[in-house]
């Protein structure tokens, strides 16, 4: 067996620690901090205006909270002001008519502790619509 002198010895400790660096050995020390909640926000895409019959669709955008997205839909006929079609989906796919007249969309999104709502104001132009001024 061959015996290193102290100062052969301390050379390669120090080459030791400059090659391997200073870490931490794996399962000592604190875990590194959670990521703060980003701030969630919700979009609506989809058509605004609905000019023929048919199945229509629209789909809710999160970006942000906890990665993690709940979609709580409801639909108002705002001349009657009667509730409509509900979801728990991304999309929100319902039968639009002539005689069911505008509609307002609502999603509320939920995550983490954060919830956000959008709405969108849907004109129904199927048997046409006044031009604008």
């Amino acid at each position: 067996m061959r015996r290193l002198q102290l100062p052969a010895l301390l050379a390669c400790a120090t080459s030791a620690v400059l090659l391997m660096g200073c870490e931490t050995p794996v399962g000592q020390g604190s875990p590194p901090p959670a990521e703060p909640e980003r701030s969630l926000s919700v979009e609506i895409g989809g058509p605004s205006r609905v000019d023929a019959a048919g199945n229509i669709t629209w789909e809710g955008y999160a970006f942000g909270g906890s990665g993690t997205y709940q979609y709580q839909w409801g639909v108002t006929h705002q001349a009657s002001q009667q509730p409509g079609a509900t979801s728990t989906g991304r999309r929100l796919s319902f039968t639009v008519a002539a005689t069911d007249g505008d509609y307002q969309l609502n999603l509320k999104v939920t995550s983490g502790s954060q919830a956000r709502t959008q709405s969108l104001d849907v004109r129904n132009c199927i048997g046409g619509c006044p031009a604008a001024p």
